[in-house]
């Protein structure tokens, strides 16, 4: 087997352990149970899912293109940015509630 197919199926491997963990199981399931059906559901979470991986991508391929790491500072006010999202989510499940 070759190292690239080896590394994709590490990273595919390492994406769906993300997608998996709890931070991405609540804002998804909060988006979901907006919509009034389970294929409006579905395609929430897909549309979500694509999008993630979009900029995941975009955001690396940028960074491995131009040979540099992203900033310390600049992963840090990602992270706040994602922190205030899920708090914002909580808060309109705990309204809906």
């Amino acid at each position: 087997m070759s190292a690239g197919l080896i590394a994709a199926a590490l990273g595919l491997a390492e994406g769906a352990r993300h997608a998996l963990e709890p931070d991405h199981l609540a804002a998804i399931s909060t988006l979901a149970q907006e919509r009034p059906g389970a294929r409006e559901g579905w395609v929430a979470g897909v549309a979500w899912g694509v999008g993630h991986t979009t900029s995941l991508l975009a955001l690396g391929g940028a960074l491995t293109f131009a040979q540099a790491s992203l900033p310390a500072r600049a992963g840090a006010a990602l992270e706040l940015v994602v922190g205030g999202m899920l708090v914002g989510l909580g808060a309109q499940a705990l309204g809906r509630a």
